[in-house]
């Protein structure tokens, strides 16, 4: 099993406001009260926040924070979250608890609003300053006593936060920081990329993880030319749309070259035989 000292947690943070800096305290000290002995680092993204950081990135940009804080680490595990994700006691062990060719893994989000098909619903305030703490351990200890055993605790899907082995993201170079300063697609350009290297991302449904979710101003109207910007980049960059069909359950299917992709590189495929092979026998082996 992956010990936490396999493993390093990477916090991009912005700052730009209370309500984010409120998001980040809480989520900070939710890590720090449930894996005590795991490193955190905590990279300044852009010149917003004027906390003092383990990393500072003066350039806006959550892809290249994340880059820049995961390059100066050499654990062989990393764990990339959001700065508004509240962690419960017993996470990681559960997370971890994943047949060993698994190479990239997120814990089930529970956020207070309508958000993607793979999330549940539950209000247990946000970013506002109005986080109910109690409401949420309660959630939590009630849930785990529904657990329905680890046969099925598995399904495809790709969310932040998200457990990757340190050989995939390097394999396929970490985030594409073209997507900064605002971020967005870049999540699903990662995907893309894990993907077409030959890994299936799961999703482990024993393991939850709360969202404030929407804190970081991304989907904000001032920041719509970013977002624009990003969507024709991906296009450009692969020579398709990205999709909204199976993104969230990471099924989607990629175009080939003769269907129009422009993205192929040389790593295309590296993991497709020994990840497919192995996961078969590790699911075997175990009775799935």
């Amino acid at each position: 099993m992956i010990q936490q000292s396999d493993c390093v947690i990477i916090i991009p943070h912005l700052g730009a406001d209370s309500q984010q800096e409120y998001a980040f305290d809480q989520c900070y000290a939710s890590l720090r009260e449930s894996v005590s002995d795991m490193q955190i680092v905590v990279v300044k993204n852009g010149p917003a926040c004027q906390h003092l950081r383990d990393v500072r990135v003066l350039k806006q940009g959550q892809c290249m924070a994340t880059n820049a804080a995961v390059a100066i680490t050499n654990q062989p595990w990393i764990l990339v979250t959001n700065d508004d994700m509240i962690y419960p006691p017993g996470w990681f062990e559960k997370l971890v608890t994943t047949p060993k060719e698994i190479m990239c893994v997120s814990p089930m989000l529970i956020e207070p609003r309508q958000g993607a098909p793979t999330f549940q619903i539950v209000n247990c305030g946000g970013a506002g300053g109005d986080f109910d703490k109690d409401k949420w351990l309660e959630f939590v200890e009630n849930f785990n006593e529904r657990l329905v055993g680890p046969s099925t605790q598995f399904r495809t899907g790709f969310n932040l936060p998200f457990l990757i082995h340190r050989d995939l993201w390097d394999i396929v170079g970490g985030y594409d920081i073209n997507y900064d300063p605002w971020g967005s697609n870049g999540d699903s350009d990662l995907e893309y990329k894990i993907r077409l290297a030959g890994v299936q991302p799961y999703q482990n449904t024993n393991c939850i993880v709360y969202h404030f979710s929407q804190t970081s101003g991304t989907f904000h109207p001032d920041n719509r030319e970013f977002w624009q910007r990003n969507w024709d980049y991906f296009i450009e960059k692969w020579g398709f749309p990205r999709t909204d069909e199976g993104i969230w359950e990471a099924t989607f299917e990629i175009p080939t070259k003769e269907e129009g992709r422009i993205f192929c590189p040389e790593w295309e495929g590296k993991y497709n035989k020994y990840i497919k092979d192995q996961w078969q026998d590790q699911m075997q082996s175990i009775g799935h």
